[in-house]
């Protein structure tokens, strides 16, 4: 399992650092969440609680952004993305490079290169919709949904598939919840309530790559083959490589269940040897899903994402 974060029994008090690991994604001009390009001249006005959120859109429009955007385009933006993607006015602005943000956004749903939201294209009828109304001129919609920005990012679970049975012993257990804490008998975020622990397998670094940044937990994640991650040490060297497991989208170095010495470090994530994202902020604990949580926490932007 996966995400860069905290935690662990006995060496809680030390390892509890800040898990706000800002995630920078190499991809064709933007960074995690991005639409496309970075933010720039006339970059509109964004929605928010206060100024009706999704008002002036069509319900279908809204309902899109609030599902696979704003997790990362709100009002402010987070988990490095550049922009925030809450209003027609937002949609309706001009990059840096003369394009509005509605065909930027369209032209990112229908690259698999460098799809966004990240991990895969959308479903070809809610591309379909976004593209009509962007083909129409962005028509003002009479939608009053009531939906805003500063509502949490809805949960989703992309494959379909949920873990079962959770103390079941598997490698594939428990995607999304904290592999260390529950391995040792911990109870974080009400995730082990029958304090069952498995001590031999407290592995320093674990956790769980996931197709997006909202994914609940005991989702099967099912990622492409070659998804690595890699864990570096504070001169950037790479100390581990991880690989993550396609079956449930979960990763574990087995050899290592003591604190390294090499500490702090941080961490990335690879796609048959491209760097994919990037972690920047050093962290002291390898319990990645505590930060790494359904909607993150510690400033962690939601999960890792390959």
């Amino acid at each position: 399992m996966l995400s860069w974060n905290r935690w662990m029994v006995a060496t809680l008090a030390t390892s509890i650092v800040g898990c706000g690991g800002v995630i920078a994604t190499a991809d064709d001009g933007g960074s995690t969440g991005s639409a496309g390009g970075t933010a720039g001249a006339g970059g509109g006005s964004a929605g928010s609680a206060t100024d009706g959120g999704f008002e002036g859109l069509p319900c279908d429009v809204g309902a899109l952004l609030q599902s696979r955007c704003i997790g990362c385009h709100r009002n402010p933006p987070t988990g490095g993305a550049p922009n925030a993607l809450t209003s027609r006015a937002d949609l309706l602005a001009t990059s840096s490079g003369g394009q509005r943000y509605a065909e930027l956004s369209l032209a990112r749903m229908k690259n698999a290169a460098a799809p966004m939201p990240p991990g895969g294209l959308l479903p070809a009828t809610e591309v379909a919709r976004f593209e009509a109304w962007v083909t129409a001129g962005l028509p003002v919609g009479t939608c009053n949904s009531g939906v805003d920005a500063g509502m949490p990012a809805p949960l989703t679970c992309m494959s379909t598939r949920t873990w079962a049975d959770r103390y079941d012993g598997s490698p594939d257990m428990n995607p999304g919840l904290a592999c260390r804490a529950c391995h040792a008998g911990q109870n974080f975020n009400g995730q082990n309530p029958q304090g069952q622990s498995e001590l031999g397998r407290q592995y320093w670094f674990a956790g769980t790559a996931f197709p997006g940044r909202n994914e609940r937990d005991g989702c099967l994640a099912s990622p492409p083959t070659g998804v690595t991650i890699e864990i570096l040490d504070a001169d950037g060297g790479v100390r581990l490589s991880i690989p993550v497991r396609t079956s449930s989208g979960n990763f574990y170095d087995a050899a290592l269940r003591t604190r390294p010495p090499w500490l702090p470090y941080t961490a990335r994530v690879k796609r048959n040897g491209a760097v994919v994202s990037t972690m920047r902020t050093p962290q002291m604990s390898g319990d990645c899903n505590t930060c790494h949580t359904e909607r993150g926490d510690q400033g962690a932007p939601g999960r890792i994402t390959w």
